[in-house]
């Protein structure tokens, strides 16, 4: 009884740390606002290095991944978020030390680890921590959406000092970024690890590496899971290449700094606003939400690319833009949501970071997919045209995978097979 006691004190900790964790962590404050511009104005890389760079951090990533997987295994989930903490300051700090491309890339493969150890780790300290209950998958997203949603109100505050920061010196946006990522780091420390401490000092590396075998053999065999993860992966590609994009089109059509910082501030508010909705979301729209967020994000790009290459008036044209940019960050704050949700459902919490770890693996290579030809198109057609190819072309894409989910995602639990579930 007092072990039971002590244990569920150590649960509330952990649930009462982690939206504050969230907040700091969920990525990096003040240096995405002006990532584009520093890359290129000061550091010299043109518009298709700064978006091979995200194909390039895809592939470390893709390439980590499952040793990570082993590692965190065997390290346990709190020593890897610390780790993965360290790293991603570190990653920073190259960034800014930077005198060519090669650091650059270097920072990309130091960023792919940490985010390889962060990606398996954090969910999983969260849903490890939740008690057991009917409505676990609601609690999971009321506590992930508080969080993310705080991290977005923030994120919002940094990105309009972001730009009027960067006209002073380009280099404070990235210091502060740091000193954020070390009070992340510094909350990191205090969560506790919920697994038995005993089983894990017998975990030997052969075991450990067994675990995530049996995980990868599992997700395999289930329908539902292959189809759910190719879907949140190839999403995920997306946004991260439209995100690049957005910036980008906003620096060639010259709005500055400082305006595209509080463009930037503006959409942050929104996703954080939509976040925590994506309870409601998710029920209006059932087993088709995910389709319409990726849809609605690909006719919102070639809506945005289109604009500019009709060359109507500027002040309608940025108009356009933001509003399909608004939408698009609206999806993405629902998205950031429901995904996690959707992969903890029927799941055990042994089996959780075998299935967030899979995801990553997955994702990456939809990053890095999207990073390459987002980057190639770049290399003979403008920015405007490149949005215009790229949303059609997904367009094509998510209709295909929405098919391929139609009988696989989205049943009631009892329509599902034992192959497709991991009961807690």
């Amino acid at each position: 009884m007092e072990e039971e006691k002590k244990l569920a004190l150590k649960k509330k900790l952990n649930m009462k740390l982690y939206p504050i964790y969230k907040m700091l962590a969920a990525d990096v404050l003040f240096f995405n606002a002006i990532k584009v511009l520093f890359l290129t104005q000061v550091k010299g890389l043109s518009n298709a290095n700064v978006v091979f760079m995200e194909s390039v951090y895809a592939f470390f990533k893709l390439i980590f991944q499952v040793p990570m997987t082993v590692v965190v295994s065997k390290l346990g989930i709190r020593k890897s978020i610390i780790v993965g903490n360290i790293l991603w300051m570190a990653e920073f700090i190259l960034i800014m030390c930077s005198t060519n491309y090669l650091i650059i890339i270097l920072s990309q493969l130091i960023s792919a680890i940490a985010w390889s150890f962060k990606s398996v780790a954090e969910t999983p300290m969260l849903n490890t921590s939740i008690p057991e209950a009917n409505a676990r998958g609601k609690i999971f997203s009321k506590i992930e959406s508080k969080g993310y949603s705080r991290y977005c109100y923030i994120s919002a505050i940094t990105t309009v000092l972001a730009g009027f920061l960067y006209e002073i010196n380009p280099y404070i946006p990235i210091i502060l970024g740091i000193t954020f990522i070390t009070f992340a780091f510094i909350i990191s420390l205090n969560f506790i690890e919920i697994r038995k401490e005993e089983q894990e000092k017998k975990k030997t590396v052969k075991q450990s590496i067994n675990e995530v075998k049996d995980g990868l053999t599992f997700i395999a065999k289930s329908p539902r899971l292959k189809s759910l993860l190719f879907m949140l992966g190839f999403m995920w590609g997306m946004i991260c290449l439209f995100g690049t994009y957005q910036t980008t089109l906003l620096k060639d059509i010259q709005v500055p700094a400082k305006y595209i910082g509080i463009i930037l501030a503006t959409l942050d508010m929104i996703q954080g606003m939509s976040a925590t909705k994506a309870n409601y979301f998710n029920e209006k729209h059932k087993n088709k939400s995910l389709t319409y967020i990726a849809l609605r994000m690909t006719f919102g790009i070639v809506i945005a690319g289109g604009v500019v290459v009709m060359g109507i008036a500027r002040i309608p044209q940025l108009a356009i833009i933001i509003l399909t940019y608004i939408l698009r960050m609206s999806d993405k704050g629902v998205f950031q949501i429901i995904r996690k949700r959707y992969m903890g459902n029927f799941m055990t919490p042994e089996m959780l970071t075998k299935i967030y770890a899979i995801y990553s693996l997955i994702a990456s290579l939809f990053r890095m997919l999207a990073g390459a030809l987002g980057s190639y198109l770049l290399t003979f057609m403008t920015i405007e045209y490149a949005m215009i190819v790229v949303g059609l072309m997904l367009s094509i894409a998510t209709l295909l995978f929405s098919n391929y989910m139609r009988t696989r995602i989205g049943l009631k639990p009892e329509e599902y097979t034992k192959k497709d579930i991991a009961y807690v």
